[in-house]
């Protein structure tokens, strides 16, 4: 799981739906070559597979990438109306020995998607707190873990686009 330390400022995001790459989420702007992206990824390997990309050093997330999920359903009840969300992006804790570029955690994955808004569910656990980021709210679980993501606000061609690349 990913542990959330901290909440930063809000970034600049790039959202791009594609039959290929159903989900690819760009936060703000980066230079591997100062730090780093580590890739921490989880589903079945191979049905579904999402990948979380954080730097390194600091933490900070800077991509969310659905490749591809075989649990896609309609729609789904969450409660989280109760829930205020915290304007920002989640920096999340970090080895700063671990070498690895990827760390590997099989779990469950789920796609929930209604009229304007996709559901990412990488977790069991209920929702507990959010961090909206523009269109885009990190689920945590009771632990400051990242059980989920929410986007918010997306288009009926890109709903289109996300039924056809995960039929």
């Amino acid at each position: 799981m990913l542990k959330t330390l901290e909440c930063r400022d809000k970034k600049p995001m790039k959202i791009e739906f594609d039959v290929y790459t159903p989900i690819n989420i760009e936060f703000g702007n980066w230079d591997i070559s100062e730090d780093k992206t580590v890739y921490w990824r989880t589903g079945d390997f191979k049905k579904s597979l999402i990948e979380i990309g954080f730097a390194q050093k600091t933490g900070e997330i800077r991509s969310i990438t659905l490749t591809l999920c075989e649990n896609v359903y309609k729609s789904k009840e969450w409660n989280i109306e109760n829930i205020e969300p915290i304007k920002g992006v989640p920096v999340l804790s970090v080895d700063r020995q671990q070498n690895e570029t990827y760390i590997d955690e099989k779990g469950i994955l789920n796609v929930y998607i209604t009229d304007k808004t996709v559901y990412i569910q990488f977790s069991a656990h209920e929702i507990e707190s959010l961090i909206e980021n523009n269109h885009v709210l990190f689920c945590l679980d009771c632990d400051d873990n990242i059980c989920g993501v929410i986007i918010n606000d997306v288009g009926d061609n890109e709903i289109n686009i996300l039924e056809q690349a995960l039929k």
